[in-house]
């Protein structure tokens, strides 16, 4: 289950919220009014290569479709 915080309890309680992302692993979705506004989700080595897998054969550059392309260079750039 996903855990869902107030804006306004964003606000007062950030760092903790954030440290708690990080260290569980679980993404927090911020309300505003009883709405989700946004997702506050952690940085990792899994998640990332998840999310650029599941956009093999979908990326576009200059009008040419890329269809395979290596995560691993992807990934190790980003973490410079």
């Amino acid at each position: 289950m996903v855990k869902t915080v107030a804006i306004s309890q964003l606000k007062t309680h950030c760092l903790r919220l954030v440290n708690d992302v990080a260290r569980r692993h679980r993404e927090l979705v911020i309300t505003k009014r009883g709405k989700p506004i946004a997702r506050l989700v952690p940085i990792g080595d899994a998640p990332m290569e998840a999310a650029l897998s599941g956009l093999r054969g979908t990326l576009v550059a200059g009008g040419t479709r890329i269809e395979d392309f290596d995560t691993g260079v992807l990934w190790s750039a980003a973490r410079r």
